[in-house]
């Protein structure tokens, strides 16, 4: 029945397009289990994007391009937007109740960097706790030996003194297999193994890195690969891992330049959200994966902000889970934060086997 439904989805954008029609993406690919889009406000950060989340005792703390933490709440994280420069390179923390409405002020995070140039050239942070030690994974800016700039992840932990939070010197990943200066660092996913804090590099091989804290330096613990059917661009990471059941699961974007009814027939780059399970043990192989792009109400449709370059981007930064439901913390055309509450037991039934190379 997956492959039969994913073979209709094709059939549907080819003559559409043969019609000189476009695809509306929330009435063509529309999944039962999303059951809820909830959109954040953050009335200090209007313009608040790409948030992180994890739960902080009986609550919430979020993370954006600026971020916060406490007693009672999740912790959600996201980016923001300067008001006088338009720039979006600031982390925030925020204090949510358990049904995601903020009960704190955003706190702007001031992590301390060796090259204050760069200091707020930080992006798209995520959460994790790990043994009662709650780290913050972003990217950030330093100088390249051959090129004024490159963008390499950090690593820094996350403390509260009761009033603020705050981090010493974050860890910047400099030492890795396979990095070059030309290449750009972003989106590492985050996860818990043994107690470690361990790096996810790329899905598709799945490249795995423990991190030796204070040195900058990554060992590679494993990689695999697999046979994915994706037609919607390159896996990319997205929100942290986390065990569910017997497996790791993850949310990860793509992006892919097409023409749809929300481009009004142009051609222009659309971001899409899926899942994706990997084994709870080294070689951490994924092992089952969304056939299609998951999509809810108001993932496309809705107010069409500007953006560095034309887009419509849904993008997910964390999420955190119960008995019955996921709830995904993403951004919204880099202007918006909304969370995404998911039947667990559909999404699970709806990903598809991954076989080994």
């Amino acid at each position: 029945m997956r492959i039969s439904n994913y073979f209709l989805l094709s059939i549907l954008f080819f003559f559409a397009s043969l019609k000189g029609t476009f695809i509306d993406l929330e009435e063509a690919m529309l999944d039962s289990f999303v059951l809820e889009t909830t959109k954040i406000e953050i009335p200090e950060y209007p313009n608040a994007f790409n948030p992180s989340i994890i739960r902080w005792k009986q609550g919430f703390l979020m993370s954006f391009r600026s971020g916060n933490y406490t007693y009672d709440s999740y912790l959600l994280s996201f980016r923001t937007r300067d008001p006088a420069s338009g720039s979006t390179n600031g982390i925030c923390l925020i204090l949510l109740d358990t049904d995601f409405k903020p009960i704190s002020a955003p706190q702007e995070l001031e992590i301390p960097h060796d090259n204050p140039a760069f200091a707020h050239r930080q992006q798209d942070p995520r959460l994790i706790s790990i043994k009662n030690h709650t780290y913050i994974v972003y990217s950030n800016m330093i100088e390249g030996a051959h090129v004024p700039e490159i963008r390499r992840m950090f690593i820094a932990e996350l403390h509260y003194d009761g009033v603020q939070f705050f981090t010493g010197r974050a860890d910047c990943i400099t030492h890795f297999e396979g990095q070059t200066e030309s290449r750009w660092q972003k989106n590492w996913v985050p996860f818990e193994y043994q107690g470690h804090l361990m790096l996810s590099y790329s899905i598709n091989p799945h490249k795995v890195f423990y991190p030796y804290s204070g040195t900058g330096a990554c060992k590679l613990i494993s990689i695999s690969e697999g046979k994915i059917s994706w037609e919607w661009g390159v896996l990319r990471g997205g929100t942290q891992a986390f065990i569910e059941g017997s497996e790791y699961l993850a949310f990860f974007h793509s992006s892919k330049e097409m023409k749809s009814a929300h481009s009004k027939g142009k051609k222009l780059q659309h971001y899409f959200m899926g899942a994706y399970t990997f084994e709870s043990e080294p070689p951490f192989k994924v092992t089952k994966i969304s056939p299609k792009p998951i999509v809810g109400k108001n993932f496309y449709h809705g107010e069409l902000h500007a953006t560095w370059k034309p887009l419509h981007v849904v993008f997910p930064c964390g999420y955190v889970s119960d008995k019955n439901y996921f709830y995904i913390a993403y951004g919204r055309q880099d202007h918006e934060i909304w969370i995404a509450t998911l039947d667990k037991t559909a999404l699970m039934q709806s990903l598809v086997p991954v076989e080994s190379d």
